[in-house]
């Protein structure tokens, strides 16, 4: 039996890293959590210890709670449930709870444990699966009243069958699921068969054929079968879906039919369902039949007088008659034929065999069957095979086969053709926003107006998501230019939903071949690749491959390759650039500015390496190791006989996004010893963005004395209400500002002066290079400055002779 838990002191650390944690006393007071439970809940633990879970979970109150937990243990050691809470800022979360009690040497429960599992992403990720099974269900029905049903894994244990495989095989969906078709094999067939088959569908491609079963009772049945591989992103199959049709009247017809041929078999044939005929040839060499029988027969009026009289012709154009008298006369020939034959709406199989006599033809026998609901289901799962569920579009499959064909005809013709990878701005916010109803409304119209902007030839298709792929046969770059300027233009035009205006706009890349790669892999990424540039240079526009993008992209790879392990082999180092008091002349503080010394590539400008940094995450480890080294050496410079320099470090929107990152601040200081007046921290317009962690953020640094810039002020949006609002103590104006004085840029820096003087600001101008701009800024009566005119960025031992020249 547990007893009681003081601390957390008590429970290993992989519980720590796992669950999030929470101990209650009896009447249901918390008095601990893990960071876990923190992070998550996003309250810290002095927020939460002496409060109860109605902090998280409004449906909670402490009597219900204790008198839940009393009645479940009477009976039960564990109390289990998935609970949606919801986060201080008021964000839904979910977790799987598993609570179980703590007594005390009497035998009383003294508190509550409870160990939680974050389930949100699988609840949200459920939510999209119902709505996918929802869009399926009319073809699921379709074809669960036509045909057997059965879904495997990649293993080919079964996970799904529909009532018609039960009812053929006497099992029921219990005794099935999680077996194999080993469990109705009939052991009919060799094991080359199934070898084949398989071999077959695991490459992705669909299998057809008859099979012979045995079910629960014994009885051995006939079902023609077709198994459609579902392939994951890879191109992988990772599980099967088989449609069956039982064909037993038409193997048992077959099977009458031998036994009859040795007699005169037209009264047993006249009971069979499938038609049965023969036929053969007089001495015109015309095709005679002599017999036609067969409930199919009867049901239509067909007999062999009205077939040998051609009287059935008009049904068929002449093409079609050519091709199936050449089916007939392959058969007199003494080869076995099988052929698919449309009549009035309906699919029958045909089946030819030979009949010999002295190593002679003499006749040959037929069988007709109705296999009308098997080509109707197997049109189902083959739309779901090869066309998109939502937008009726090609999918990925086809795409990558049509591109294939034209390739291969391109090669032999000397032509050019073109792919575009498209991908829609904005749809993720239109997704979140206005619900995934609206989203998928929207993706149907966007195919359709794709289609709208192209040649009939081409081929629209959508991977999935936002994305769609065009493939444009035979045209060179001028068509393909004209194309992606009408899609980028019409994709811009708003879309009507439900009487509501919706806005999207398209980044399109386009690859060419051959002058872009020579097969569907390459030519896919390079389209792909010519896309994300758009992305980066501000979308709604097309691009087409170049070399220079793939250099660039080359370059990028190998930079993030070496970044990741650049902060580990010491290749980073900081510089940093004086700033003076632009009125007295004094040095007021140092900006630190990170440099990448590799081995072999030299020093790796910032503009270079920052933005994959910032792609990758890395800026966060990175970032971390600038500000602890600013500080640490900043430090040292005071000791020597410095103390009122400050330094100044730029912080990335992603550092200060951190939920923790205040409290790592904290930690870096105290670490270094820097005292929290001589930080400053550059931050960028964007940051602000994020308006309601932003100012929980500037709360607790102003709290902690650190002080704030924003840099680069006036080169992107930043609402004016946010320099009262937010506790932001310094503006820098951009040095692009500082350069285009003589361009009509004085009035822009006099604005913004001016504003920061009236919300008491302290105004740094970077940039100055010249003493004409160091004479417009004094009049202005700027701060401070840095540039080129004072000092370029120094190493650390550049510094310190620095200071000492300038004590």
């Amino acid at each position: 039996m547990l007893t009681g838990i003081k601390d957390i002191s008590s429970i290993s650390l992989p519980l720590e890293e796992t669950f999030c944690i929470s101990i209650t006393d009896s009447n249901g007071t918390i008095t601990y959590v893990n960071q876990l439970f923190c992070d998550l809940s996003k309250y810290s633990q002095e927020e939460l210890i002496g409060q109860n879970y109605g902090l998280v979970n409004p449906d909670y109150t402490a009597e219900k709670f204790v008198s839940e937990m009393e009645k479940v243990f009477t009976t039960n050691k564990v109390w289990q449930r998935q609970l949606k809470n919801f986060a201080k800022d008021k964000s839904p979360y979910w977790v799987y709870a598993t609570t179980f009690p703590i007594h005390g040497e009497d035998g009383k429960i003294t508190q509550f444990i409870s160990l939680d599992i974050a389930i949100t992403a699988k609840v949200i990720a459920n939510e999209s699966y119902e709505q996918t099974l929802e869009r399926l269900l009319t073809i699921e029905n379709a074809l669960d009243q036509s045909a057997a049903i059965a879904v495997t894994n990649r293993q080919g244990v079964i996970s799904y069958v529909n009532d018609n495989f039960c009812k053929l095989s006497k099992y029921t969906a219990q005794e099935l699921i999680g077996q194999t078709h080993r469990i109705v094999n009939s052991n009919f067939h060799p094991k080359s068969f199934f070898k084949d088959l398989w071999q077959t569908i695991s490459s992705g491609e669909i299998w057809k054929g008859e099979i012979k079963n045995r079910a629960k009772d014994g009885k051995e049945y006939w079902v023609s079968t077709t198994i459609v591989p579902f392939l994951d992103t890879d191109g992988k199959p990772y599980q099967y879906i088989a449609i069956r049709t039982d064909i037993s009247d038409r193997k048992s017809a077959e099977q009458a039919l031998e036994i009859a041929l040795k007699n005169d078999f037209r009264l047993t044939v006249k009971n069979l369902q499938n038609a049965i005929f023969k036929y053969t040839v007089n001495q015109n060499n015309k095709i005679i039949f002599t017999l036609f029988e067969g409930k199919t027969a009867e049901k239509f009026g067909i007999t062999a007088e009205n077939v040998t009289s051609n009287q059935l012709q008009h049904i068929y154009s002449e093409d079609e008659l050519k091709q199936f008298t050449y089916y007939f006369r392959t058969a007199l020939q003494g080869k076995a034929t099988q052929f698919e034959l449309p009549f009035l709406n309906q699919t029958f199989l045909i089946y030819l065999s030979p009949i010999f006599e002295n190593d002679a033809v003499i006749e040959v026998v037929g069988t007709a069957t109705d296999i009308t609901k098997h080509k109707e289901a197997e049109k189902l799962v083959e739309h779901m095979a090869y066309y998109d569920h939502l937008t009726g579009l090609p999918n990925r499959r086809v795409f990558q086969k049509k591109v294939n064909e034209v390739l291969e005809h391109s090669e032999k013709a000397d032509e050019t053709f073109a792919i575009m990878f498209i991908d829609l701005d904005r749809f993720k916010n239109i997704n979140d926003s206005m619900g995934h109803s609206i989203g998928d409304q929207l993706l149907i119209l966007v195919g359709e107006r794709l289609r709208h902007c192209v040649r009939k030839e081409d081929i629209v298709a959508r991977l999935g998501g936002d994305e769609y792929v065009i493939l444009l046969p035979s045209a060179p770059a001028s068509i393909t230019e004209a194309a992606a300027s009408r899609i980028v233009e019409e994709m811009s035009k708003p879309f009507i939903i439900h009487n509501h205006e919706i806005f999207v706009s398209s980044s399109v890349g386009i690859s060419l071949f051959p002058k872009d790669g020579n097969d569907y892999d390459t030519l896919m990424t390079n389209a792909d690749s010519a896309m994300y540039l758009v992305k980066d240079n501000g979308k709604n526009n097309f691009q087409f491959f170049t070399e220079k993008l793939h250099r660039d992209m080359i370059e990028k790879t190998m930079i993030e390759s070496e970044l990741r392990q650049a902060l580990k082999k010491n290749q980073f180092e900081l510089h940093y650039q004086p700033l003076f008091n632009l009125q007295s002349g004094a040095l007021t503080g140092l900006e630190a500015l990170i440099r990448w010394q590799h081995p072999t590539l030299g020093t790796i400008a910032p503009s270079r390496f920052i933005p994959i940094a910032e792609e990758t995450g890395l800026i966060i480890p990175i970032g971390q190791w600038v500000l602890e080294t600013a500080c640490a050496q900043m430090k040292k410079w005071q000791m020597v006989g410095f103390p009122h320099l400050k330094v100044s470090v730029n912080i990335s929107f992603q550092e200060f996004k951190q939920p923790l990152f205040a409290a790592q601040l904290t930690e870096i200081v105290a670490k270094t010893g820097l005292q929290t007046e001589c930080l400053n921290l550059d931050i960028t317009e964007s940051t602000i963005y994020d308006k309601a962690n932003c100012e929980i953020t500037l709360r607790q640094l102003r709290d902690l004395g650190v002080s704030v810039s924003i840099d680069d002020f006036g080169t992107g949006y930043f609402s004016l209400s946010h320099l009262t609002t937010f506790p932001i103590t310094h503006l820098k104006i951009d040095q692009a500002f500082i350069q285009r004085l003589n361009s009509g840029d004085q009035a822009v820096i006099k604005t913004i002066i001016t504003l920061a003087k009236n919300l008491h600001l302290t105004v740094i101008a970077e940039g100055v290079e010249t003493v004409e701009q160091e004479h417009f800024l004094q009049q202005l009566q700027c701060d401070e400055v840095q540039g080129y005119l004072y000092s370029k960025p120094l190493s650390t031992e550049q510094v310190e002779e620095f200071l000492r020249n300038n004590r």
